[in-house]
């Protein structure tokens, strides 16, 4: 026995040891004592590297790890006094309801790599995670217990640990690190989504094979988390996530992609409505025996003689469900009851029925202050049997062996034991101190891509934090078209780096665009809100080219044509046309026309040209000859189309306007007299 606690009841055994509910004996407040086992406590290596770890262990301050308060050893026990969890394992969820719904496996894998996470930044491996050690409360949150405790599979030849969630490299005999815890937290996680684990086999060596060579078994795993369970369980430790806090943004990633960002509220919810249903479970469920009952009254009422008042079977089962629906309802309403509260130790208050059965538990803190749990301290007590008024065992005659094998214990820290307390054995209590205060800093908006954007933040607690994104985009800087802002919440650790998704416009080629993103949290962050914008560009328009150019019409005036195209590029479109008079006088005219086509990849087009006027007539067979000419940048040879228009013959004027004509008696120009007119006819050829 531990000194300084008062044992309840046994809660359970499982391969490290036994675990027992205790109270702590100044206080009241209950624990759970963890008394390793004969082959762990015999395992001189495991001892000296677990009284190491566990000094580190005392002072990891994580929601998602069971509390470290103190480890005590002495010549015949090893015990990890630690945190109460009024819960239930997660192995017992999987037991009884098969599997989880896919947000809430997420919800349990994050958790546990946020736990990890803590101990592995620290120095410490987990060893063995299993869903023996994820402890599920009343309001669906996890916690961790039993690091470094890997208890022996008794095979020759097989590592410490359980096989079924081993990664590849402990079975080749390599240590265990973040990298192969990392491989168990995804083993579980696959139990939560299938109701069992990855590799089954009779024999460890079976099983060993297939975790070292068998192919990741995703197919079983919905496609929205394939990408996970690959990840974490690859075969080659350098695949995985380099680190727990690395997986935990992929984890998030993909959980917000498939499930949306309230994926981790529903999954919680699911989780406390499957630990309720099993609250009857829970360490603090079951009525503490009363102290002062003598075992030989407990032996008389079996056999017979006197006998306690038990209630039936009815009485039993109302209480079940009062119970169950009680802690179901205070779940649904966002709080947990007083007995079964996560993340909380129970602490009996001064007129609680516990304190007057117990003599050790009937002096209270104080009136009307709940007593509390003790501070978390790495001791090596004395020997079982020696008390606060001994110096050594030897005193009372006890054996040489117990007193001269007794590990030396160190000296405690004046800072964390009453001055008054007469043993260092008892840890003084916890102080009363204040909650912090609710607070968000270091917000950013650490990134701004076509599909959203990357936020981090830092809150004080693990409390809730509702994160608030906009999103908005245009050509124009100063006047972007804003989408409607979207608002989850954020809880559960004290740093998030979420990415929002948004489908931002691709510019298109040689275009330019603005995307704007601003971010605010509730409580408001240190600084308000915060605004970013970046500037985007398409990428270089790819060369134009033209595949074919025909003219299908040309009427002298009006001219129609088609043009095919590579691509959507422009393509310049040039219209070449000349005139002129054949059998008359006149130069020839001319000019050009041009036209931007874009944006296809086939025209039909007509233009009309714009020729100077014909003359009104011309010699005999006279006529205009008009050509167009289209050519198009980039080129694809020049194509041309010609007209002729018919013009009509010019008659002469016999008396032509202006003319003088000769007097009487003088001759004409012609030889003839004054009073003859000669008209001239054209010939007709």
């Amino acid at each position: 026995m531990v000194p300084g606690y008062h044992e309840v009841r046994e809660l359970g055994v499982g391969g490290g040891g036994r675990v027992v509910l205790a109270t702590y004996t100044p206080t009241g407040a209950y624990v759970a004592l963890k008394y390793l086992n004969a082959t762990l406590k015999g395992d001189d290596g495991f001892l000296a590297r677990f009284r190491e770890e566990a000094r580190i262990m005392v002072e990891l301050r994580d929601p998602n790890v069971v509390r470290f308060y103190e480890y005590y050893e002495d010549v015949l026990d090893a015990a990890i006094v630690m945190e109460l969890v009024d819960g239930v394992a997660l192995r017992r969820v999987l037991s009884d309801h098969g599997t989880t719904s896919p947000e809430a496996a997420l919800a349990v894998l994050k958790g546990s790599l946020a736990g990890l996470a803590s101990a592995h930044s620290a120095g410490i491996a987990h060893r063995d995670h299993k869903p023996e050690n994820v402890l599920i409360q009343a309001d669906g949150t996890g916690k961790l217990t039993d690091f470094g405790i890997a208890a022996p599979t008794g095979e020759a030849g097989v590592p410490a640990g359980t096989p079924h969630y081993m990664a590849p490299e402990r079975w080749a005999g390599g240590p265990a690190d973040s990298a192969s815890d990392i491989y168990a937290a995804t083993c579980v996680f696959f139990e939560c989504l299938t109701g069992r684990a990855p590799y089954r086999a009779d024999h460890p060596a079976t099983l060993m094979h297939r975790h070292r060579t068998a192919p990741i078994p995703v197919e079983a795993v919905p496609s929205s988390v394939r990408k996970l369970v690959a990840r974490g369980m690859a075969k080659d430790p350098a695949d995985r996530p380099p680190t727990a806090h690395a997986f935990i943004a992929e984890l998030e990633a993909a959980a917000l992609s498939a499930y949306g960002p309230e994926w981790e509220q529903r999954g919680r919810r699911h989780l406390a409505e499957l630990a309720t249903l099993l609250a009857l479970t829970f360490p603090l469920a079951k009525p503490a025996p009363r102290a002062g009952t003598p075992v030989a009254r407990s032996v008389i009422g079996r056999m017979g003689g006197i006998r306690r008042p038990r209630p039936g079977p009815r009485v039993m089962a109302a209480a079940a469900v009062i119970t169950v629906a009680v802690t179901a309802g205070l779940v649904s309403a966002g709080r947990a009851s007083d007995r079964l509260s996560a993340g909380t130790v129970f602490t009996p208050g001064p007129e609680s029925s516990a304190a007057e059965s117990e003599p050790s538990m009937r002096k209270p803190a104080g009136k009307g202050t709940a007593p509390s749990p003790p501070e978390p301290v790495t001791t090596s007590g004395p020997s079982r049997h020696a008390t606060a008024d001994q110096v050594t065992p030897s005193a009372r005659g006890a054996s040489p062996n117990r007193s001269t094998n007794r590990p030396a214990r160190p000296t405690p820290d004046p800072s964390r034991t009453p001055p008054a307390a007469p043993s260092p054995t008892l840890p003084a209590p916890f102080p009363v101190t204040p909650p912090p205060a609710h607070a968000v800093s270091g917000l950013t908006i650490a990134g701004i891509d076509a599909s959203g954007a990357t936020v981090a933040l830092r809150a004080s607690t693990t409390a809730g934090v509702v994160l608030t994104v906009g999103f908005a985009e245009g050509q124009d800087r100063e006047r972007l078209t804003e989408a409607p802002p979207r608002s989850f919440t954020l809880a559960g650790a004290d740093a998030y780096s979420p990415t929002v998704p948004h489908a931002f416009t691709v510019p298109g080629c040689g275009q330019t665009l603005y995307r704007r993103v601003t971010v605010s949290t509730s409580p408001q962050a240190t600084g308000g809100p915060r605004s970013r914008t970046v500037e985007v560009k398409g990428g270089p328009c790819p060369s134009p080219s033209v595949k074919s150019v025909d003219i299908t019409s040309f009427d002298g005036t009006t001219v129609r044509f088609r043009v095919r195209t590579g691509g959507p590029s422009a393509v310049t479109v040039k219209l070449g046309f000349t005139q002129q008079v054949i059998g008359g006088e006149g130069e020839q005219t001319g000019g050009t026309q041009v036209l931007e086509l874009s944006g296809l990849t086939e025209y039909v087009r007509e233009a009309v040209v714009r020729f100077t006027m014909p003359p009104g007539c011309s010699g005999y067979g006279g006529y205009v000859h008009r050509v167009v000419t289209l050519t198009t940048v980039p080129g694809s040879g020049a194509h041309s189309r010609e007209m002729r228009l018919p013009l009509p013959a010019c008659t002469p004027d016999p008396t032509p306007s202006g003319a003088e004509q000769p007097a009487d008696g003088e001759p004409a120009p012609d030889g003839s007299t004054g009073g003859d007119t000669l008209v001239s006819e054209p010939s007709v050829r």
